[in-house]
């Protein structure tokens, strides 16, 4: 028999075996799919339980579906599994409490997505303060500071101030805006932004403020408040901590302590 004899019977054996063998079955000899790969080589029955499909892997002989674990694909891709942690995806982008995103043309990447983020509550020492009118030190800290991740942040802020025109024993009539600012330092001499920044349509000129009235008529304890949000930005790769600062005023204009029960100091993450 010459060689291309033999050549035409292979290749019509080959095409007629096509035609007839639809499955292909890898350690079974019930295949339920096109290719049908019983790992464990478990499978006992016509058709495999749900406990022999465990470590079986199959393509759906009529929609192409891929099932893992499942010998029954309802989806392009279908994994079954009795244990967390099925899906590896380790492409660099992928760490602790990270979220599978999607851009529009359905590239995924992971990202510290906010609503993996808790919210974070700022931390105070005790601090107790009088408006002096110092001008060489126009900021007075609150004692209030958070440390925050890159992202974006609603910093969330109230501030409780009393005893406005009365310090010393003192009875003065005073009428002013009360402004607190956001600073990556607690100095007494400037404001700065250097580890994050304000998103607002202010920029960095950004704070919370809220009006104070006090007068000699009232009682010794009168009260004012300033509470607002300020959205900021924390660039990428950076953990910021942040400082709550408080305008300082003229004398006898106000006392503030960090103690008061009102007060609060805290951030939500938020999407970009």
């Amino acid at each position: 028999m010459s060689t291309r004899h033999i050549f035409l019977i292979a290749l019509l054996t080959g095409f007629s075996l096509n035609n007839f063998a639809q499955q292909t079955g890898i350690n079974t000899k019930n295949p339920q799919g096109t290719l049908h790969v019983d790992a464990a080589h478990n499978n006992t029955g016509t058709a495999p339980t749900s406990t022999e499909q465990a470590d079986d892997f199959i393509v759906d002989e009529t929609t192409g579906n891929v099932g893992i674990g499942t010998v029954s694909p309802t989806t392009k891709l279908h994994i079954v599994s009795s244990a967390p942690g099925a899906l590896t995806i380790a492409d660099g982008t992928h760490d602790g409490n990270h979220v599978l995103l999607s851009d529009a043309s359905g590239n995924g990447k992971w990202v510290d997505h906010p609503v993996m983020r808790p919210n974070i509550r700022g931390s105070a020492t005790t601090t107790n303060v009088y408006s002096d009118g110092n001008a060489a030190t126009p900021y007075l800290y609150t004692g209030f500071s958070i440390t925050l991740t890159e992202g974006d942040w609603i910093v969330n802020a109230g501030l409780t101030f009393v005893e406005l025109g009365r310090r010393g024993g003192g009875s003065i009539n005073v009428t002013f805006w009360q402004k607190a600012y956001l600073s990556s330092t607690n100095s007494s001499t400037s404001i700065s932004q250097t580890n994050f920044s304000h998103l607002g349509p202010a920029g960095n000129n950004t704070c919370y403020g809220g009006p104070m009235y006090g007068l000699s008529s009232r009682s010794p304890y009168e009260i004012g408040y300033i509470t607002g949000s300020s959205v900021i930005r924390v660039p990428a790769s950076t953990k910021a901590t942040i400082y709550l600062m408080i305008e300082n005023k003229p004398v006898w204009y106000y006392r503030y302590n960090s103690t008061y029960w009102e007060n609060y100091f805290y951030a939500i993450p938020i999407t970009q």
